[in-house]
């Protein structure tokens, strides 16, 4: 059963995966501000949210553009009434082109390629349905991924895309995933604008072939300002931005973490260390305390979490259904309630199957998390 809006957090059962809907609505104004005086579209990342409620509650709040990395991430944003939809990945095999062509029938569809024989199995599909797709090349700009080579063979992809019925070629991609945490910030601008550079540059050759290029997409929110302010970008893409985690959060600071997962103390260690050598003062008293989420609510595969509100306390393991911290601080007590911050808010936004919107410490509303726990 969900929570009653206004409940306060504490009374919510853990461990609890929680958004805090005020500082996601600081975060996003910060975004639109650095972008305000650049004439670049905002296309917000749904591989971070996975949630429909809350791609509803970003369109409440004027967003109106999204992407996303998987299709059934692309189902759940037509399903919350998003109209706009880039998919920026592959969508390879029959069964996957078919749920594609019917998306297209219900929303302003994109897609990324980077193979002409997807682009001719994507064309007959489209053709099935009697609908259009709108097709970006996929570039690589440096991430050693997914793409083709910038110039010619970008070129030639796109001229096979324009000879296809069903499909319409709308522009490029270049993704930067490679840099968005890169800790020195120098560094991270000047190879971002260098590999924009180049997906800039293939822009003029597909249009010096003819091609009108609308499109021109890329970064993500450790990159997205910089790459945003270059002539020829036509639209960044980042999400993390919006939830944040402690590892975006060392390198874009800031911005807040939006996004916790409420935990509750479930066991205790003080240990009394010796006096000081010189005899002065008392023993202090450490440990270490034990919280009742583990591996299987918060993502460890970007580091460890660390503790809202308690900076000297250290996560020192994840075990399935515990996370032992360190502390100097043992007046916690069991019992007691603790939120953490995750070092991947993208994936672990995927351990969850509903998040609570809260504001000032009380429940807003329960979203299921439909795209949570899928690979379609």
């Amino acid at each position: 059963m969900s929570p009653p809006p206004g409940q306060f957090i504490d009374a919510l059962d853990s461990p609890q995966l929680l958004v805090d809907l005020d500082i996601l609505d600081a975060n996003l104004d910060r975004m639109r501000a650095s972008l305000r005086d650049r004439p670049v579209v905002l296309r917000v990342h749904f591989k971070s949210l996975k949630c429909g409620g809350l791609a509803r509650y970003l369109a409440g709040r004027g967003v109106r553009h999204f992407l996303c990395a998987k299709l059934n991430e692309a189902e759940v944003l037509a399903d919350a009434g998003i109209r706009d939809i880039f998919v920026a990945n592959q969508i390879v095999g029959s069964s996957k082109l078919r749920r594609l062509a019917d998306l297209a029938g219900r929303a302003e569809l994109c897609v990324c390629v980077d193979d002409p024989e997807n682009v001719d199995q994507m064309s007959r599909a489209a053709l099935d349905r009697g609908v259009t797709i709108g097709v970006l090349i996929e570039v690589d700009v440096g991430m050693g991924r997914c793409g083709v080579d910038p110039g010619e063979p970008a070129l030639a992809l796109a001229q096979r895309v324009r000879a296809s019925p069903g499909l319409r070629f709308v522009g490029l991609q270049g993704y930067d995933g490679h840099l968005q945490l890169l800790p020195d910030s120098t560094e991270r601008k000047s190879r971002a604008i260098d590999a924009i550079q180049r997906l800039v540059a293939t822009r003029g050759l597909i249009e010096q072939a003819g091609m009108p290029v609308k499109v021109v997409t890329g970064a993500g929110t450790g990159t997205g300002e910089w790459v945003g302010a270059q002539e020829g970008v036509t639209e960044i893409q980042p999400g993390s931005f919006l939830l944040m985690d402690c590892a975006y959060h060392a390198v874009r600071p800031e911005f807040g973490c939006a996004l916790s997962v409420l935990s509750t103390v479930i066991s205790r260690r003080p240990l009394t260390l010796p006096s000081p050598p010189d005899g002065g003062g008392e023993g202090r008293v450490r440990g270490w305390y034990v919280l009742d989420a583990g591996s299987k609510a918060i993502s460890k595969d970007f580091g460890l979490p660390t503790v809202k509100n308690r900076p000297a306390d250290e996560v020192v393991k994840l075990s399935e259904e515990h996370t032992r911290v360190d502390s100097d601080d043992l007046t916690i007590r069991v019992g007691s309630r603790v939120e953490i911050i995750p070092a991947h808010c993208c994936a672990t936004m995927n351990l969850h199957r509903n998040c609570i919107a809260v504001r000032q410490g009380q429940v807003e509303a329960t979203w299921p998390i439909e795209a949570s726990g899928r690979h379609d």
